[in-house]
């Protein structure tokens, strides 16, 4: 099969990543990926790569990555976004990410360095999640109300301000699209679900009012256990940087363990169990560990009660920007398979936070 890139550019790409102006590329080969190791939107494969430099023969693993193309009209492609993190962001974070080797001009793809891990790895344990949640609030840290500063780079994502829009249009028609299609029955034959889901999009500036007031920082957009590795040096590398953007850190917190709950308790990790698997800390105890770790390195504490108001808007924020959409497009199988997931983790919470800060829709 062949690849995205022309053999003149992966040569580019490998002679300044590994400054040998007279490296030649001399076999390229498909290699097994492990998808556990690399997981990603949109396509991902294996390259081994033989190459001399002067006498020398030596080869690289790599990572060939070919971005989702159906990016939201008006957002920047994704592929561009994690190239751009590695070519400028990359030494000033606070954890390792793949080296990028060579990249399409608009983000088509991407060819990085393998990250070196040992194979299988286990499910997370508990302080393994609580050294991530660490490792997150170094990086918000590290670019905490830089939100000017980060906005020399255009590529990043700002789903708030100037990408709000988009998101907000690509939720109305979702919601329009579930209605109209009557699917899935749990959402479109409720009518209080339905009113309390158009009034999320319509008071949708109630909704990030909170959110826009807290102080910017680096947002990775998709960390959680599936995009974090552990190399053979015992650090944690963090892949997947196609979402990165700017916003209140607690839009990667949300993400951080909605994506958790929703990958422990999918229908494939759970096949052959009598009941799913729960993560091995409590929800309560990963944002706590948050918040003690923002406190220590920031100096910044919340009162419970400006903790839960800034949780709940941006729980009802994120349901908006990606699981409305999800719920227009996915396959009827795919949501009968995780319909009592999508309404423990994202339903139910998010219609009780709608009714705490939106009020209760009433039926006229």
């Amino acid at each position: 099969m062949a690849w995205p890139f022309s053999p003149a550019e992966l040569t580019a790409g490998l002679r300044r990543y590994f400054a040998e102006p007279g490296l030649q590329v001399t076999e390229l080969a498909e290699q097994p990926l492990p998808a556990a190791l690399h997981s990603s939107r949109g396509r991902v494969r294996g390259l081994r790569v033989n190459y001399t430099a002067g006498a020398a023969q030596s080869s690289v693993n790599c990572v060939v990555k070919e971005p989702a193309s159906g990016a939201r009209p008006g957002l920047a492609n994704a592929g561009l976004r994690e190239a751009g993190v590695y070519r400028s962001l990359s030494i000033q974070l606070p954890m390792p990410t793949p080296a990028l080797i060579a990249a399409h001009p608009d983000g088509a793809w991407l060819v990085v360095e393998a990250v070196e891990a040992p194979a299988a790895p286990e499910p997370w344990t508990a302080d393994e999640y609580l050294e991530a949640l660490a490792l997150l609030a170094r990086l918000h840290e590290r670019f905490w109300g830089l939100a000017d500063d980060l906005g020399a780079y255009p590529w990043l994502a700002r789903p708030l301000t100037l990408d709000y829009e988009i998101h907000v249009y690509a939720a109305a028609q979702a919601l329009g699209e579930i209605v109209r299609q009557e699917w899935p029955p749990l959402v479109a034959h409720s009518l209080p679900t339905l009113g309390s889901l158009g009034q999320i999009i319509s008071q949708a500036e109630q909704v990030v009012d909170p959110l826009r007031a807290a102080p910017f920082t680096l947002l990775h957009g998709d960390f959680w256990a599936g995009n974090i590795v552990r190399d053979d040096d015992g650090d944690l590398v963090v892949l997947d940087w196609q979402l990165a953007g700017l916003g209140p850190g607690v839009l990667d917190l949300v993400v951080f363990l909605t994506t958790s709950q929703w990958a422990s308790r999918s229908p494939a990790a759970a096949s052959g169990a009598a009941t799913p698997p729960e993560l091995p800390l409590s929800p309560a105890k990963l944002i706590s560990r948050y918040r003690r770790e923002i406190a220590r390195l920031l100096g910044l504490r919340w009162t419970d009660a400006e903790w839960a108001e800034l949780w709940d808007h941006a729980l009802l924020w994120r349901f908006l920007q990606e699981m409305l959409p999800w719920l227009a497009s996915v396959s009827q199988a795919e949501f009968l398979a995780r319909e009592q997931l999508f309404a423990d983790v994202w339903l139910s919470p998010v219609l009780a936070a709608a009714d705490r800060r939106l009020g209760r829709f009433k039926m006229p």
